[in-house]
């Protein structure tokens, strides 16, 4: 069966609907390109959460949870992008006719409704449009039969193909199906705005023979096919989606859909509980063979060349070899019979003298060998046309020239076997030189400390995780709001009646709060901690402020109800009755990194991790490993990205070596997203 490998028309419906939940109200961040296939865009969610939607140029897009590799520069075309989406809000996500076109509706810095568009047909494009619908960048140019896309030009969708799907009565299917010679796949797919798989799966579904001729069918027939095509319509539209990936009978992946088909019903499936994850697990098995090589390909390569080029060196040795010996043997022969072929050069040079042709001496020489003449065994022939004879020696047969002599002849066959000697003696030191080579790629390419040659699916996130949080020395879970949006989260949905609650007497400070769901004694020294959290990332830290007072109340002391006539802001809170001041709660954390061990199927490695930065405060540390790292605030100090490359390399150089390939692909934006806002300084604990 034919791998599916490219998105129809259902699945940018379905994974549409999906993209429309999640993304709207989210922020571009960044975007990048990989091999001038894969386009990312790191969007930060209206949740706060940092996802990565990757766009095939012709394929496919989904938000995924695999670590692709980012380029170090980015394109011309991808710099200019940049410059266009960077930081602009995602308003909404839909697909256009029902075709394989996505619009992504987005604000522009003047709040106007922009759209970048993503075409899933041909070779796929990308193009962004203003709020005229003005061409402001395209990834590819061209001017086509119904349209063209060009710079600084009106922008024009393409037709769409057949009826449209989502609005279909009928009356005009019957149309459509009864009307036309050809099979009725063929027709459905032609006619209607579908793929082969959906004509064939309503044909399926209906009982009707999928290579009937549409003018046969009769009424029931069709009215059981329109019944099975509106039956599958609704399923898209408000069915829910049960995503699987169809699986052949040699285990392999051949296609990935937004909900069961009939066509694979005899197949083994993969169930999914979003169409968006099983597309990421579907296409993340072809990247990972086509974007990410092992680190060694490359000495391997050289290694396969040298080889190559020593096999081509023995080869010409033996070549060498026998040559040497057959010119040697062939000079050696003419010295042997000298006074023979010396007989038979005269005799030739005497019948010139005299007018003769050599093609008749050359059948005078023939006839006489025939009657076996004395001397004539080893003559073969004359050729005039090069002036030559051809003897034979030891059943070879070797050219001669008539304008030399016997002798002149033979000192040239022996500088042949000179000549060749000599390259053999030359080529000896190469054929060296080239195993000295392979020896030394081969112990590089054992020594090489290998990447990872494939994608790595980033662990799914536990509840707490979109917050700051971190387990005090107790064993207690805190959690702090980032930003207004995520202290509203909290104080909606996790504060409980016996968790206590800190903040600071200055606003810019996260809403934390110690999660006590089993009503314990809190210990002070987690209070201490979960002070020193709310310190840390408060606007302490920007303000450079080393000690700081935090207050903390219990959960029935928490309000969203202001005061009559007054206003609270989003992420603010009325903190009732009295407060617990926490004096001199101080601004530093420690960072320390973990591995969490995955499981990928499709790997035969034992072990798989990935790793994660841990931070909490330093008086909460438990476990004082050897990558461990301090951060303080401090004026003079680096910006959050210079922090973060600056702790990642210490993670690097001081990881165990089995385990550095899985600290590299730790991303970087992982290590700033738990940094505190401001200039800060490392520490490296002694």
């Amino acid at each position: 069966m034919k791998k599916n490998i490219k998105f129809s028309n259902f699945d940018v419906f379905a994974i549409t609907k999906e993209l429309g939940t999640i993304l709207p109200n989210g922020k571009i961040d960044n975007v990048y390109e990989i091999d001038g296939e894969l386009l990312i865009l790191k969007i930060k969610t209206h949740l706060n959460e940092k996802r990565n939607l990757i766009v095939k140029n012709d394929s496919r897009l989904n938000i995924t949870n695999f670590k692709y590799p980012i380029p170090k520069y980015p394109s011309q075309y991808i710099t200019s992008l940049r410059k266009y989406l960077k930081n602009r809000r995602i308003l909404s996500v839909n697909q256009h006719n029902f075709d394989r076109i996505i619009i992504f509706e987005i604000s522009n810095m003047e709040g106007n409704p922009w759209k970048f568009i993503i075409e899933l047909f041909n070779k796929g494009n990308y193009i962004l449009l203003d709020e005229n619908n003005i061409v402001k960048i395209a990834k590819s140019y061209n001017k086509y039969k119904d349209r063209d896309i060009l710079a600084n030009r009106q922008y024009n969708f393409p037709s769409s193909r057949g009826k449209d799907f989502l609005n279909l009565s009928q009356i005009d299917f019957n149309e459509i199906a009864s009307n036309l010679e050809d099979e009725i796949v063929r027709i459905l797919a032609r006619n209607i705005n579908i793929s082969g798989t959906i004509s064939e799966e309503i044909c399926l579904r209906a009982g009707v023979d999928k290579k009937r001729s549409g003018r046969d069918l009769t009424p029931l027939e069709l009215e059981t096919l329109f019944n099975s095509f509106k039956k599958l319509r609704n399923e898209l539209l408000f069915g829910d989606i049960k995503a699987k990936i169809v699986l052949n009978e040699q285990n392999e992946q051949i296609s990935v859909i937004p909900f069961g088909l009939e066509l694979y019903k005899n197949n083994k499936v993969q169930d999914f509980n979003s169409f968006n994850e099983a597309v990421d697990d579907f296409f993340s098995k072809l990247d990972s063979n086509k974007i990410l090589t092992p680190q060694d390909q490359a000495v391997n390569q050289k290694i396969k060349s040298q080889e190559k080029i020593l096999k081509n060196q023995l080869e010409y040795v033996e070549e060498l070899k026998i040559k040497k010996k057959l010119y040697y043997d062939h000079g050696g022969f003419m010295y042997d019979n000298f006074n023979a072929l010396n007989k038979i050069f005269n005799g030739i040079n005497e019948a010139k003298e005299k007018g003769y042709a050599l093609e008749e001496i050359n059948t005078k020489l023939t006839s006489a060998k025939n009657e076996n003449f004395e001397d004539l065994n080893i003559f073969l022939r004359i050729l005039p046309a090069t002036k030559q004879i051809v003897i034979l020696i030891d059943k070879s047969e070797v050219y001669l020239d008539l304008n030399k002599t016997v002798g002149e002849n033979a000192n040239i066959i022996y500088s042949k076997g000179k000549r060749a000697e000599k390259k053999l003696k030359g080529t000896l030191p190469a054929i060296q030189k080239t195993e000295e080579n392979i020896r030394k790629l081969t112990i590089e390419r054992e020594s090489i400390e290998l990447d990872i040659d494939f994608l790595v699916r980033k662990p799914q996130k536990k509840w707490y995780e979109k917050f700051r949080w971190f387990t005090s020395s107790d064993g207690f879970l805190v959690i702090g709001g980032r930003d207004a949006s995520s202290n509203e989260t909290i104080f909606k949905k996790y504060i409980e009646a016996n968790d206590i609650i800190f903040h600071t007497n200055f606003p810019g400070s996260p809403l934390t709060i110690i999660k006590n769901p089993e009503n314990k004694q809190i210990p002070e020294e987690t209070i201490k901690e979960a002070a020193n959290f709310v310190a840390s990332y408060s606007v302490a830290w920007k303000e450079n402020w080393g000690i700081v007072d935090v207050f903390y109340v219990f959960a029935d002391q928490i309000s969203k109800t202001p005061p009559t006539g007054e206003y609270l802001p989003k992420g603010s809170f009325m903190m009732l009755g009295k407060k617990n001041i926490i004096k001199g709660a101080k601004t530093e954390i420690a960072l320390r990194l973990d591995f969490h061990e995955i499981k990928n199927e499709n790997i035969s490695d034992s072990k798989l991790f990935y790793p994660q930065v841990l931070y909490e405060p330093i008086n909460a540390l438990t476990n004082k490993e050897s990558n461990l790292v301090f951060v303080k605030p401090s004026k003079s100090g680096k910006t959050k990205g210079q922090i973060a490359k600056e702790i990642k390399a210490y993670f690097l150089n001081n990881s165990e070596a089995e385990m550095k390939k899985w600290v590299k692909i730790l991303p970087i934006d992982d290590i700033i997203l738990v940094l505190p806002t401001g200039t800060s300084k490392t520490i490296i604990p002694s």
